[in-house]
């Protein structure tokens, strides 16, 4: 299993720079926490799940200042509750979101309380999703949980099986992850339990992979570099790995052409 050795540098940001925008205000609706949100590029739209209200809104994507939602799923019928994560589906239109033993699925077009277009997860599939990514190229829907990292069909529903599982101490410890289709890759923020603290890193797997498998490169860690990573992206024009650490307080920017 490779582990090359991959060379970090943090990319300097200008301190005193300010926002462009800033969306924020009673008429955004926001509740007393924002633990993550999606972009859709087709739509130019941020996409933000509410903890305590149990909804999911959003916005244009220039929008700024205390501006109300473009649209809001809400209500009884949508089945969220303290909703924390999602992933959006700029190509076939969708918007997942984690919710523990299941994951629901909903039209991006979705105002109001609406019923799930699909739930994953049933009596004989417990799915125990946190957090979830899609794959429009490959047609894939990826989950990661205490389970590691299963693989489904994007439109999988109900009792429908993982077309793979990977596991093994790494997958189990995938806390946040993100994918670049084109490759077929992976990338999972993995968190592993030292002796004296946290020891994090990201993981690349690709989307084949299956079983009891390590992953085919690591970023930053273990026992090396990130301590709390709350953040991930690919730049795949430049073949680079984004992380955000809240320890370390800081961006680092990990070159890794290999994974592209």
């Amino acid at each position: 299993m490779a582990h090359p050795q991959v060379a970090a540098f943090a990319r300097a940001a200008n301190g005193g720079a300010r926002p462009t925008r800033a969306i924020a205000g009673q008429n955004t609706l926001f509740t007393r926490t924002i633990h993550d949100m999606a972009y859709d590029p087709v739509r130019d739209e941020i996409i933000v799940p509410q903890f305590f209200a149990f909804a999911i809104l959003t916005f244009r994507g220039d929008a700024n200042g205390d501006v109300p939602p473009l649209r809001k799923i809400f209500g009884p019928s949508t089945q969220l509750k303290n909703s924390q994560a999602l992933a959006v589906d700029p190509v076939h239109g969708e918007i997942f979101v984690p919710q523990g033993e299941r994951v629901l699925v909903f039209s991006r077009d979705v105002n109001g309380d609406a019923a799930p277009l699909r739930i994953l997860g049933g009596p004989n599939n417990d799915v125990d999703a946190s957090r979830v990514t899609v794959d429009p190229v490959h047609n894939l829907l990826i989950v990661s949980g205490g389970k590691g990292i299963r693989i489904y069909n994007r439109t999988a529903s109900g009792d429908a099986q993982p077309l793979r599982s990977i596991t093994g101490p790494a997958a189990a410890g995938a806390v946040l992850m993100t994918t670049h289709p084109p490759s077929g890759m992976i990338f999972a923020a993995v968190r592993m339990e030292g002796r004296f603290e946290p020891q994090d890193f990201v993981g690349v797997w690709s989307v084949n992979d299956n079983g009891e498998v390590g992953p085919r490169w690591t970023v930053g860690g273990p026992n090396f570099l990130l301590k709390d990573v709350r953040g991930i992206a690919v730049d795949p024009k430049n073949k680079n790995v984004i992380v955000s650490d809240k320890t370390l307080n800081a961006v680092l920017t990990f070159h890794l052409p290999e994974a592209f």
